[in-house]
């Protein structure tokens, strides 16, 4: 049986793979719902199935994430979370094929971190295994010669300068649409006294934060009050701006430091091309715009934010010369 390449990008919040000759083949969230049989735990749900759940009653089965800020945190809980994606797009047969990836990762990752992947993909069946930085794989992305790339995700926020023969420079920080949504608690809690769930906030952020300054839609939302009685409370587009303009004045303040250690060389093509945005917060109304206006240069937002990383991981299966150009790793 022929072998399958797959594109994995490792991510916080999502689990996104392309399959060469494919294409995408799958995009969940990171998260399963297990329940402990005798000694060992199995996974009840999984994906956007678990996620719709986790404002509902699940019995004696727990919520597991194990993936925080990129890291595994978890060995167990992500070779199971793994497994059960793997299971959904590899043919179900007796004879399992060959199975290789090319693993887009933070580019923050230590040598531990980075092993703890192998092993846990290395167990779920896939035998070669390539690590590739995720700035890398938005580079391949865009078929650019350089530039720099900003990748605001779930848990991390990636900020890279970088050619066809490597990162120049780079950050990786905890500044990102979890920090975003924590935010928004607390300003809604402090200003109005009501706490807002995990799904009420996601949603919101999704529905009303914008970054234009004359927007300034009304919104109700539900929660409880500092007493814990229900309470039901108007909010407004300026309340959940408020609270996120300072994080992303911090990235901003990173994308600056990234640059300022970038070869001159490099900062003029920057200066020219300018930034490749990507990432779910980069779809946040008028946010290209504000870190344009921030950093006098222009913003380009990635076609397909959510899954550029994945698809670029793909590139390097489809181009096998690409990572031996950028980092003298040859893909067989």
């Amino acid at each position: 049986m022929a072998g399958i390449e797959l594109s994995i990008d490792f991510g916080s919040k999502y689990i996104t793979i392309c399959q060469r000759g494919v294409g995408l083949v799958l995009r969940e969230p990171a998260v399963a719902i297990v329940t402990k049989v005798r000694e060992h735990y199995e996974i009840r749900e999984a994906g956007y199935r678990a996620e719709s759940l986790i404002t509902n009653a699940i019995g004696g089965a727990k919520m597991v994430s194990p993936i925080r800020e990129g890291v595994i945190v978890d060995d167990e809980m992500c070779k199971l979370l793994i497994t059960f994606f793997l299971k959904k797009i590899l043919p179900n047969t007796i004879f399992h094929p060959k199975v290789s990836a090319v693993v887009s990762i933070s580019c923050s990752m230590i040598n531990s971190e980075r092993k703890a992947v192998e092993k846990v993909l290395t167990e779920c069946g896939i035998r070669d295994i390539t690590l590739v930085e995720s700035p890398l794989s938005l580079l391949a992305y865009t078929q650019s010669i350089g530039g720099l790339f900003l990748d605001i995700g779930g848990g991390k926020t990636e900020v890279a300068t970088e050619t066809t023969h490597g990162i120049s420079s780079a950050c990786s920080v905890n500044i990102a649409g979890d920090a975003f949504n924590k935010a928004i608690v607390d300003n809604i809690q402090r200003i109005y006294g009501i706490k807002l769930g995990d799904y009420t906030v996601e949603r919101l952020k999704k529905s009303a934060l914008s970054f234009y300054a004359n927007d300034e839609g009304k919104y109700q939302v539900s929660g409880s009050s500092t007493e814990g009685t229900p309470k039901s409370q108007i909010v407004s587009a300026g309340d959940l701006r408020d609270a996120v303009v300072p994080l992303v004045d911090n990235i901003i303040e990173v994308v600056m430091s990234v640059l300022n250690t970038t070869p001159p060389d490099l900062a003029a093509e920057i200066l020219r091309k300018g930034i490749f945005i990507s990432g779910g917060s980069s779809k946040i109304p008028g946010i290209v715009e504000y870190i344009s206006s921030s950093l006098s240069l222009p913003v380009t937002r990635l076609e397909d934010v959510d899954n550029a990383v994945a698809l670029g991981g793909l590139k390097f299966l489809e181009d096998k010369s690409l990572l031996s150009d950028m980092l003298g790793v040859r893909l067989d």
